[in-house]
C-alpha cells in the first residue's frame, strides 16, 4: 500500500521512472510563452480509466475526468481552453499558490524579533504571494511511474527575498494520481536556508456535476471543522477561533450552500453579496492525514473524500466568477458555479502566536499531503 507521507526523494523517483517507463503517461505542447518557453500539458490514465491533467505554467491542475453513478466521465476541475487564457487571469483557476496563500494582515509580520515588510495590495494585505505569485511561474517537471502510481513532480526555487520573505526556499509538488483507485494525492515539500514562513495550496474550484454546469444546488458538503477564523472588514482573522455551532459555516453534518447563497436565507457572516469564504479549522490530530470532507453530487451520484495533513481549509463558494471568463467547455463561469476547498495553514497564522505554526526553519522539511478520492452511486 502507498504511503502517502513517504518523502519525495529524487533517488527515488528516479528509479521508479526507470522501471517499466511511464506508463499511462502522454504528453502534448499547451503552448509558448512571451519568453519563448514551451508549456506541456500532462495527461495521467489509470486502471479504471481515470484522467488527471496538468500544465507546468504556474504546475496548474486543468482537468479530472471522474466517473458518475452511470460511467460517463466527467471533468470535475474549472478550468480555461488554453496557455494565453491562464496568463491572463487574475482567479488562478488550479494553480499551486505560494510563498503564502491566504491573507497576512498589514502585509509584515515579526519572526525572531525581525519585522518582514511584505508588497501591499490596495488594501494594505499581502494575499497569495501577488504580485508575482507561483502560478505566473513555469515550473520544472519530471514524471515518474511505480507499481502503484503515475504522476509528475515539479519543482520551484524561491529566491531570498522573493515577494518579500527571507531564505531561499526550494519546493517541490508532487501531483500522483493511483493506478487502482480513482484518486490523486498533491504531495507538498519543501526547505529552506535561513527562518522563514510557508503556506502552500492549490487553487482547484471543483464542480462534481461537471465544470461547466451552472451552480451547486445539488451539492452537499460534510466537513470535519468545528472552529472558524473570525475576521475584520479586510477578511484578515482577528485571531478569534469560534464556534461553527449555529452558522452557515456548520459543515459537520451534511448540508448544502444554495439556501444561503440564493437568497433563501440570510446571514451577515457571508457578507452582502452572500458567498462563503472562510478558514475552517479540522477537528482532526494536527500533522495526521485524516479524513476531512465529504462532497456528494445528487444527480451524477459523485462522491469526493478528502483528506489532508494540513489543519484547516479555505472554503470558497466562486464568489469572484462574474461570466467575463469562458471556461475550457465554452461556457463562462458565473458566481456559484464552483467551489474551492484549499487545505493549508490558517491565513494571518505569522502573526497569531496561538494558531497551528506556518514557520519553516533551515534544517527542518515542510511536507504536506491532500488526497482528493472518487467513487459514484448505482
Amino acid at each position: 500500500m502507498h504511503n502517502p507521507m513517504r518523502p519525495v526523494l529524487l533517488a527515488v523517483l528516479l528509479a521508479a521512472a526507470g522501471q517499466g517507463g511511464c506508463t499511462g503517461i502522454s504528453v502534448q505542447p499547451f503552448g509558448i510563452l512571451a519568453g519563448g518557453q514551451a508549456v506541456q500539458r500532462v495527461t495521467l490514465e489509470n486502471d479504471s480509466g481515470m484522467r488527471l491533467s496538468y500544465i507546468d505554467y504556474g504546475a496548474t491542475l486543468v482537468s479530472a475526468d471522474v466517473a458518475g453513478k452511470g460511467g460517463e466521465r466527467r471533468n470535475v476541475i474549472l478550468s480555461l481552453p488554453d496557455l494565453d487564457a491562464y496568463v491572463r487571469t487574475k482567479r488562478r483557476f488550479a494553480s499551486v499558490i505560494g510563498r503564502y496563500a491566504g491573507r497576512i494582515g498589514g502585509a509584515r509580520y515579526t519572526l525572531d524579533g525581525r519585522t518582514v515588510q511584505l508588497p501591499a495590495n490596495a488594501k494594505g494585505i499581502a494575499i497569495h504571494g501577488e504580485p508575482n505569485g507561483y502560478e505566473k511561474r513555469l515550473w520544472q517537471r519530471q514524471d515518474f511511474a511505480d507499481a502503484a502510481s503515475i504522476g509528475s513532480i515539479y519543482r520551484l526555487v524561491s529566491e531570498d527575498g522573493d515577494q518579500g520573505f527571507p531564505g531561499r526556499l526550494e519546493i517541490s509538488v508532487t501531483y500522483r494520481l493511483m493506478r487502482r483507485s480513482d484518486e490523486f494525492r498533491i504531495e507538498y515539500a519543501a526547505t529552506a536556508d535561513a527562518p522563514t514562513v510557508l503556506n502552500l495550496t492549490n487553487h482547484a474550484y471543483f464542480n462534481l456535476a461537471g465544470a461547466g454546469s451552472a451552480g451547486m444546488a445539488s451539492h452537499r458538503f460534510r466537513i470535519a471543522a468545528d472552529r472558524y477564523a473570525v475576521t475584520d472588514e479586510k477578511k484578515v482573522p482577528t485571531g478569534e477561533l469560534a464556534s461553527v455551532a449555529g452558522t452557515p459555516l456548520d459543515f459537520r453534518r451534511q448540508a448544502g450552500v444554495m439556501q444561503w447563497l440564493a437568497g433563501g436565507a440570510s446571514s451577515a457572516l457571508l457578507g452582502t453579496p452572500p458567498g462563503f469564504d472562510h478558514a475552517l479549522l479540522f477537528t482532526k490530530k494536527q500533522g495526521a492525514y485524516g479524513l476531512v470532507a465529504v462532497v456528494d453530487e445528487l444527480e451524477s451520484g459523485r462522491r469526493m473524500e478528502i483528506r489532508s495533513t494540513e489543519p484547516s481549509v479555505l472554503f470558497n463558494s466562486g464568489n469572484g466568477f462574474d461570466g467575463t471568463e469562458a471556461g475550457s467547455e465554452g461556457r463562462s463561469y458565473a458566481r456559484y458555479d464552483g467551489f474551492a476547498f484549499e487545505t493549508q495553514g490558517l491565513p494571518d497564522a505569522p502573526n497569531q502566536p496561538h494558531f497551528p505554526s506556518t514557520v519553516l526553519r533551515p534544517g527542518a522539511v515542510f511536507r504536506s499531503v491532500t488526497g482528493f478520492r472518487f467513487t459514484a452511486g448505482r
